[in-house]
């Protein structure tokens, strides 16, 4: 079935710093980590963010919208599946809108397991919290992972997280951040931005 809600979330980027947004969750046994804080290292480059749709439904209109990053490039990956990538700087932002139906705490649980055995594999954390959507999405419940892992000879930063909206049960979609370990403050405000605006259409 497509997109339910009630999740899991994440200490969140404000312009000015880290900013709790919501109230944390009950942690499973497998979200006992280091809480989740999207704040490392500052950007060496800044984004100019607008409204972008996609997932383009025929004939005519879109699925989805969010506020992105106004240059990154959309890819189309499959069927729900779109990214957008900032190929100069080796970052990007992915979106899956067909999830379900699976709670976010066991989407997360099961992303831990997949993780198994990637090569340099550092988990930095995970979190689950409740934010506000800024889009008419309702209250949102958020679970999220953050971790390294070695790309041949680099180190990759990934923020990987499962929102539910409106205060449903289910997850309604997996976003993902992905670049420079050096990139980690501009990734986490893309997913946050992305998070709280995005708007799925059924």
């Amino acid at each position: 079935m497509k997109r339910y809600g009630v999740m899991a979330g994440v200490a969140a980027l404000a312009a000015t710093g880290a900013v709790l947004l919501g109230t944390a969750q009950p942690s499973s046994a497998a979200e006992t980590r280091q809480p989740v804080q999207l704040t490392a290292a500052q950007s060496s480059t800044s984004v100019t963010f607008v409204k972008r749709y996609f997932e383009r439904k025929y004939p005519h209109g879109y699925l989805s919208n969010a506020v992105l990053p106004k240059t990154w490039r959309e890819v189309h990956v499959a069927a729900h599946e779109t990214r957008f990538d900032d190929t100069a700087n080796s970052r990007m932002i992915r979106f899956d809108t067909w999830w379900g139906p699976q709670t976010p705490q066991s989407a997360l649980k099961q992303k831990i397991a997949a993780l198994k055995g990637t090569r340099g594999l550092h988990i930095v954390g995970t979190s689950t919290v409740g934010m506000p959507s800024t889009a008419g999405q309702g209250r949102l419940t958020v679970s999220t992972i953050v971790y390294t892992y070695k790309s041949g000879s680099a180190t990759r930063w990934v923020a990987t997280r499962y929102v539910a909206q409106n205060g449903r049960t289910l997850t309604d979609a997996e976003l993902t951040v992905a670049g420079r370990p050096a990139d980690s403050k501009t990734l986490g405000l893309v997913l946050n931005k992305a998070t709280q605006t995005l708007v799925i259409t059924p």
